[in-house]
């Protein structure tokens, strides 16, 4: 069988596969998969080994969205639309016209993810819900679910507690951006609904634990890396989890733990929790409070990073029956308490 070509080497007309149809458009490849599912465009053509392949004319509208998206219209507002159409809304708008159109800014210019959270961070300190709900939504289109997660939910959640704890934001600050956010992950986690892989994560808070942004954040990135995941919300009791792991046949439990609780009441619930899940069930801690849990049960491991949430779900897919992998990557710092 003949060598497959590099993409330097290929004409036009065989398309381009998806990780560079992402480069070229400026828009994360798993974006373009939940635009196909939930739109209908793009719709790349496939190979006999299943894998998508995007045409040039795909691109050359991607890239349309792509600007249409950064003067502020929704993707529902243009994916699926003809290049004439969103010609005529970026003319309308004052961007660029069809002859003009914006190469995608590079990851590290100007308008990276740093500069990302800070507006976001402008739009919650100024009261601005509707700007704040844009700039969620066009971030999480721009960067795709993963990146969304790891580069401006999480550092989102972390600078608002810091900047409460220095008294710089309110009480209803923090409740304005978690309201937000939490729709913007839980759109995303409803674009992976039909597509779970086989190994399940249940995922929950403890009694007393109302902080729920963690789970939320963390479903995302494990949808992302084929897993489904199921969860059960907050301060849940800890026999309630071990039923609910039973009855979705989890192939590992995730709870999310914050300083604010009462870790030393925490400690023996979570030993009761290790003692009475199933033995071929692992037990993954996390969250800023983990770390503290005293005299942790040895089945359970405390992981502070999505890269060892990596490794938890490469071990789980290595080995199902294997106890131990990993933990929730830690959520925010000390939050104000709702209510």
């Amino acid at each position: 069988m003949a060598r497959p070509r590099s993409l330097q080497d290929a004409p036009e007309d065989d398309g381009f596969p998806i990780r560079v149809a992402s480069r070229m458009s400026g828009i994360e490849a798993d974006t373009l998969r939940v635009w196909e599912r939930r739109y209908g465009f793009p719709r790349p053509q496939r190979t006999q080994g299943g894998t998508r392949v995007y045409s040039r004319a795909d691109v050359e509208v991607l890239k349309l969205i792509a600007s249409a998206l950064r003067e502020g219209f929704r993707p529902s507002d243009v994916v699926g639309k003809t290049d004439e159409e969103l010609a005529r809304l970026l003319r309308a708008a004052g961007g660029t016209s069809h002859e003009e159109v914006r190469e995608p800014a590079p990851r590290g210019s100007p308008r990276g993810t740093m500069d990302i959270v800070q507006s976001i961070l402008d739009a919650v300190i100024s009261d601005d819900g509707a700007g704040l709900r844009d700039e969620l939504r066009r971030a999480a289109v721009l960067l795709g679910p993963k990146q969304f997660v790891v580069e401006v939910a999480g550092p989102l959640a972390v600078r608002v507690g810091e900047l409460w704890q220095q008294g710089r934001v309110e009480v209803r600050h923090e409740h304005l951006l978690s309201e937000a956010l939490s729709t913007q992950l839980r759109l995303l986690s409803a674009a992976f609904e039909e597509t779970g892989g086989s190994r399940v994560v249940l995922l929950a808070t403890p009694p007393r634990e109302l902080h729920g942004l963690g789970l939320e954040m963390t479903a995302v990135y494990l949808a992302t890396r084929g897993v489904t995941p199921r969860t059960i919300g907050c301060d849940v009791p800890f026999d309630q989890i071990v039923a609910a792991a039973k009855g979705h046949d989890a192939n590992a439990v995730g709870v999310s733990i914050s300083e604010a609780n009462d870790l030393d009441a925490l400690s023996f619930g979570v030993r009761g929790l290790a003692r009475d899940l199933p033995e071929e069930v692992g037990l993954w801690l996390g969250g800023a409070g983990a770390p503290r849990i005293a005299s942790p049960p040895p089945r359970a491991k405390i992981i502070r990073s999505w890269f060892d949430l990596d490794d938890a779900v490469r071990a789980l897919d290595a080995d199902p029956a294997m106890g131990p992998l990993g933990s929730l990557p830690p959520g925010s710092r000390r939050t104000p308490p709702r209510g």
